[in-house]
């Protein structure tokens, strides 16, 4: 079966993901989510985008991410890949493919759909059982949102102001809203989207989405299909 198109249209907001190859651990230490956020870093300057989240994971990463202007998507992740395998060979002395060749970035409509997958990937480490409270998890933008630290790296959304009227009280919902277990529906929305490909919004800005993008929105049955019954 051929691959679905990869979106490629500038202004888009996407929501970026890769594993480790055959899912085996990428990050061990410190050093290595430094690592990788230093190849991030080289990558936004390089390629420019707007970063408004990200959540590293051991064995994969989220990101949440706008290209600028006569940027792409797939040029940002693949330059991303080759920085990041690059510093890691150098640091554990290896060789070989550290991440899966393909990676996951399906288009998500700017408004509180975004909120909701910004959510999803800061909460990883809680769902995970890693934490007991994000704020102990140094890997991922929940520190920026929820507790008004710095990241240079981040750019804020503008749906973020919507929140409350002040950034005290934007950081106070964010805390108590990500420490609110998600619902088995939401987090299967978010899945769902990531592993077909399929934009996550309303339904008629998914239409849109989907047409202008060239995807199909119909779901497919995974496996080879079913043979047809003989007839004598």
């Amino acid at each position: 079966m051929p691959r679905a198109p990869r979106p490629v249209a500038d202004g888009l907001l996407y929501h970026a993901l890769n594993r480790g190859n055959n899912r085996e651990a990428v990050f061990f230490q410190a050093e290595d989510y430094l690592a990788f956020l230093k190849a991030l870093g080289q990558t936004q300057h390089r390629y420019p985008f707007r970063l408004f989240g990200y959540c590293l994971m051991t064995n994969h990463f989220h990101l949440l991410l706008s290209p600028e202007p006569g940027q792409s998507i797939s040029r940002i992740l693949q330059s991303l890949s080759v920085a990041h395998t690059w510093h890691y060979h150098r640091a554990q002395g290896t060789v070989g493919h550290i991440w899966q060749g393909r990676f996951k970035s399906p288009v998500i409509q700017d408004d509180d759909h975004a909120l909701v997958v910004l959510r999803y990937l800061e909460a990883n480490p809680l769902r995970a059982g890693m934490v007991s409270s994000l704020a102990s998890y140094p890997w991922s933008s929940y520190r920026v949102h929820g507790m008004g630290l710095t990241d240079p790296l981040l750019t804020r959304m503008p749906v973020w102001e919507t929140l409350a009227k002040d950034d005290a009280r934007r950081q106070a919902y964010w805390r108590q809203w990500l420490h609110t277990p998600v619902t088995e529906a939401e987090v299967a929305a978010v899945r769902r989207s990531v592993v077909s490909g399929r934009p996550f919004g309303s339904a008629p800005w998914t239409d849109l989405m989907a047409g202008m993008l060239g995807l199909r929105l119909d779901e497919r049955k995974r496996g080879r299909p079913k043979k047809a019954a003989k007839t004598n």
